[in-house]
């Protein structure tokens, strides 16, 4: 793979690429219902984005439902939609389509797409084209690089590729500003967010994964939007714990305290949550609009209790470094080293379950043969057998 080191004309050639120079036409202000949602201010787009957005990837396969739903959630105030083709089996746009007719204007739908080594100009560009027509819009007001780190920098940067593709995208009209969303190291999301070729990242951030801090505190120095999806990680926070409950001094559900903590670091815009039904739609922007940030607990004391909540278990924890994958068994290791640590850490008992039913037989714990060659591996000399061994006694 080719370098992911900059050229040296990278601030000449491409610094000013992708967050400057909006067109004219498609600018209509966001829709804003204050009287049901709040808003903050999305980097420096001029934009204010709902602090509640719609992640799309868990509609159902019930046109009907998700019609009402994402034209409720509109009405509601939410103004950003986060999806791509290639969620639900490639039908996650048109599951949306329905909801979004007539209700468009003032309203964020971004899309995204991938990209390799072989991605053309033209590929990537007749893919914008492509979500435009399923989703049945004129443009994005959003585009987001997708499944990104700085590993494939080269492949956004070489020459005829999707760099070229977002540019012309932007002289026709047809997207308004550029993000990225992927799983990389903070060290390296820093180094794209400081690259000025984006205007928005989406990462994921909640009360028990909080690696990106770092990133979102640059992003927000550096006026980028931040998206933080997966605020109740992956549903893990979806049954409420009592410890968490008391360390934090914040007696509501784990699912409020969940959405309340990201928006309570000021340096997210939107709190991007995965709805599929009306109860989940209308407790979170519930949640979101009875939250002031001016008058409720504030983000460093949230932290100060969860860093106490970690340092409480007297042990070492997975800090999902993978130095013991692969395993030869094809066990996914850190997944469940993880699920451990939220058990002994926040008092997540009740999740476990639903997390270990939810990852794939052939890399489930149950397939270790006790060969030891993680533990041998492992930096921090965690008991991966023994962690086995109680999850398989839950």
């Amino acid at each position: 793979m080719a370098s992911t080191e900059l050229p040296s004309n990278f601030p000449k050639k491409y610094g000013v690429c992708m967050s400057t120079v909006i067109e004219k036409h498609n600018s209509e202000p966001l829709i804003k219902h204050e009287k049901t949602m709040r808003y903050r201010k999305f980097g420096n787009t001029g934009l204010e984005v709902s602090a509640l957005s719609f992640g799309c990837m868990r509609l159902q396969d019930n046109e009907e439902l998700n019609t009402k739903l994402i034209a409720t959630a509109i009405d509601l105030g939410i103004n950003y939609f986060e999806s791509t083709r290639h969620y639900l089996g490639g039908t996650c746009q048109h599951r949306m389509a329905p909801g979004l007719h007539g209700k468009t204007a003032g309203v964020i739908i971004s899309g995204k797409e991938g990209l390799d080594a072989n991605k053309t100009e033209y590929q990537f560009f007749a893919e914008i084209e492509n979500q435009l027509n399923i989703l049945g819009l004129t443009h994005f007001k959003f585009f987001q690089v997708g499944w990104f780190n700085w590993g494939k920098m080269p492949y956004l940067l070489k020459s005829g590729g999707v760099l070229d593709a977002l540019r012309r995208a932007k002289r026709q009209g047809l997207i308004q500003h550029v993000g990225f969303t992927g799983h990389d190291c903070p060290e390296n999301f820093i180094k794209c967010i400081e690259t000025g070729l984006f205007d928005s990242l989406t990462v994921p951030y909640n009360l028990i994964n909080r690696q990106y801090e770092p990133t979102i505190k640059r992003a927000g120095e550096l006026g980028l939007g931040v998206v933080a999806m997966c605020p109740v990680a992956g549903g893990m926070l979806s049954y409420d714990s009592k410890k968490m409950q008391e360390e934090l001094n914040m007696d509501m559900p784990t699912t409020e305290m969940a959405i309340r903590f990201v928006l309570a670091n000021p340096n997210v815009s939107t709190c991007c949550s995965g709805m599929s039904t009306f109860e989940m739609l209308h407790q979170n922007v519930k949640t979101v609009f009875n939250f002031d940030p001016e008058n409720s607990i504030k983000h460093e004391a949230m932290c100060e209790g969860l860093d106490k909540m970690i340092q409480g278990t007297k042990g070492k924890l997975c800090t999902d470094c993978r130095y013991c994958m692969p395993c030869p068994r094809n066990v996914n290791i850190p997944y469940f080293m993880n699920i451990q640590k939220n058990i002994d850490c926040f008092g997540l008992d009740k999740s476990v379950r639903e997390a270990i039913a939810r990852i794939a037989a052939n890399q489930s714990f149950t397939n270790c043969n006790n060969c030891g060659e993680c533990e041998k591996k492992c930096p921090n000399s965690l008991p991966v057998r023994a962690t086995f061994k109680k999850l398989a006694a839950m």
